[in-house]
């Protein structure tokens, strides 16, 4: 009974550091998005699978987080304003894109609301394969960026080309309006295709 117990022990203690460790490692991968200066202070969830947001850790500077998902094929995390995060939050439960016309029929019919302040996102995108968590950077394939939503306006009001304007090629050289005059309407910033770390600050 006594070597039982002990093994149980053991168990426990091998399994406890190694369960923060995956957490750690999932809140480091969340914010690697943000400027540097923000990261510390970001709050970080993991959308479950009733598609509701799960805290990871509590935030202290307003930027929310959303992990990524483990064990599928894409390696996606974003971060936005706690003003505009259940917005982010709606999407996935209504199992849509962030540019639904069902998401705009609910903040249209006043069901969910969306502030009209400016707010920025940031996000990386890129296959499962394109995140080294040995580095905890976004290589090969894989793309970040960061977005300036100005819900309804048009490019044309916020001053940038729209996104139909820019050859595919200029468009890490030139910011550009995605969604122009829709809730989801956005300058877009691209990173050059290069490694991002935990130490990249250049936005």
């Amino acid at each position: 009974m006594s070597k039982s117990i002990g093994a149980g022990l053991v168990v426990l203690l091998l399994a406890g550091p190694a369960s923060a460790q995956s957490q750690g490692q999932a809140i480091a991968a969340a914010v690697l998005p943000l400027p540097a200066a923000l990261r510390d202070g970001a709050a970080v969830v993991r959308i479950n699978a009733a598609a509701q947001p799960e805290t990871l850790r509590n935030g202290t500077n307003g930027m929310v987080c959303i992990a990524d998902k483990p064990g599928d094929a894409q390696f996606d995390v974003r971060c936005y304003r706690e003003s505009f995060i259940h917005v982010v939050y709606r999407t996935f439960q209504l199992g849509a894109n962030v540019s639904s016309p069902k998401v705009a029929a609910e903040i249209a019919a006043g069901q969910l609301k969306l502030s009209n302040e400016p707010t920025a996102g940031f996000r990386c995108l890129g296959p499962a394969s394109s995140y080294d968590q040995a580095t905890n950077s976004v290589t090969g394939e894989g793309r970040c960026w960061e977005s300036m939503h100005f819900p309804f306006r048009t490019a044309r009001e916020v001053g940038f080309p729209d996104m139909s304007e820019v050859p595919e090629n200029l468009r890490q050289s030139v910011p550009y309006v995605m969604g122009s005059g829709t809730y989801w309407s956005h300058v877009m910033i691209e990173h050059p295709s290069s490694n991002r770390g935990r130490d990249h600050e250049s936005h």
